[in-house]
């Protein structure tokens, strides 16, 4: 099906309902295409709409949901496979999973569509983007967190609640899970101080119930139909923002930074923007002891640098450190390329084309299913990536070609 063609209608429906998501979240559509001045690159040449709309344009959509929008027959590509995905392990993703897609397209008679580089560049940004959100909150669900967190013993929630706290109605307006990170940031030594006097546990959230909580708050607001929106963040402004609001003090950024904290680029840290606010609140009194014990003063954050800052993080995350060519020769070797992508093998020689995730995952997806049935023909089986192989294949493939890196990945 083209992009011009009248779509059915639960295209159509699925189609508006994400579009509406994603002009509501502000944060990685700029961080993925931002230029960093200073050495560092955060340049992917992908859009998320765009990559959206080959999501339905290209019949991913039929077997594939995203968010709960699309088919049924294929996992929900906005949370399987579990955890983080930068672009190698997405297209890992993609490879290890390929044959059984093609095997199920054959079967139903369905053609596999062709891909350029950067229609799947697109696709890969619209699939990391919509990775980062959250489930729907359950308003209820966040109703009975409140009580049972102990927060309505200072907060009130209209005319419910205790009188020492601010009003979370105030908050109702923010759709972004960053503007409540910030406020939960800045109001949290007077918390801490409020609820130790009072003799409360800090209360430790998990999973989804920082959605659940705004979704329960919107819901009381009369002023929830009037959102405050944020305007697009800068991870550029927001490594930035890290060095000067003495971050890196604690926190490394890779080799960059402090030892005494998590290094936040791992992978271990939250996948979605709600996750990563209660993870925020969860270790706000630690970093504030930490700080206190090392004479850091404890920064205070606007909404626009918060949401620079989440950025410039999740941005970090996008882009895995620069592989190893010895793995990767070895995985070249292992993995059964080199039968045939050698001078004079049955596959094209590798050596003059420069490599990429979105230009390995399109050239997967237009000429696989021909090598995947040659493989088949001559009893071959299909090799799988496990995490971090993929980066170091690039990068053995990569240093027979150009000295400097195939566009589409951080410098």
């Amino acid at each position: 099906m083209t992009a011009t063609a009248r779509p059915p209608a639960w295209r159509a429906t699925t189609l508006a309902a994400l579009v509406s998501v994603l002009v509501a979240w502000v944060l990685l559509c700029p961080a993925l295409q931002a230029q960093s001045a200073a050495g560092g690159s955060y340049f992917v040449p992908g859009e998320p709409k765009l990559g959206m709309r080959a999501f339905f344009d290209k019949g991913c959509a039929r077997c594939h949901s995203v968010l709960g929008e699309g088919g049924r027959s294929a996992p929900d590509l906005a949370r399987a496979p579990a955890g983080h995905l930068s672009s190698a392990e997405l297209l890992a993703a993609m490879w290890n999973h390929a044959p059984s897609m093609w095997e199920k397209m054959r079967i139903e008679s369905v053609s596999p569509p062709k891909f350029t580089e950067g229609d799947m560049a697109n696709l890969f940004a619209f699939l990391y983007s919509v990775r980062s959100l959250d489930e729907p909150g359950d308003p209820a669900r966040g109703r009975r967190l409140l009580e049972d967190k102990h927060c309505l013993q200072c907060h009130r929630t209209g005319a419910t609640g205790g009188g020492s706290g601010p009003d979370l109605l105030k908050w109702a307006s923010y759709r972004n899970p960053v503007s409540w990170v910030q406020a939960m940031w800045n109001h949290a030594p007077a918390m801490q101080s409020r609820m130790t006097a009072r003799g409360v546990q800090w209360p430790l959230f998990e999973g989804n119930d920082v959605p659940d909580l705004i979704a329960y708050i919107r819901l009381l607001s009369p002023n929830a139909s009037k959102p405050t929106y944020l305007r697009p963040a800068d991870p550029q402004a927001g490594r930035r923002i890290f060095r000067e609001k003495g971050c890196a003090s604690c926190h490394a950024i890779g080799s960059n930074g402090g030892s005494g904290a998590p290094d936040l680029r791992s992978r271990t840290l939250p996948r979605t923007l709600g996750q990563f606010a209660a993870a925020m609140w969860n270790h706000a009194p630690g970093m504030r002891a930490s700080m206190q014990a090392q004479n850091i003063p404890r920064p205070q954050f606007t909404n626009k640098e918060m949401a620079d800052l989440i950025a410039y993080l999740f941005a970090e995350r996008y882009f895995e450190p620069a592989g190893n060519v010895a793995r990767g020769a070895r995985l070249f070797d292992d993995k059964g390329c080199a039968a045939c992508h050698r001078p004079g093998g049955i596959g094209p020689e590798l050596s003059h084309v420069s490599f990429s995730p979105s230009r390995m995952a399109a050239s997967l997806w237009n000429h696989g299913p021909v090598m995947f049935q040659s493989m088949q023909q001559q009893q071959i089986t299909w090799p799988r990536f496990q995490p971090g192989e993929v980066v170091d294949l690039i990068e053995f493939l990569s240093s027979r070609t150009a000295p400097t890196r195939a566009k589409g990945g951080r410098r």
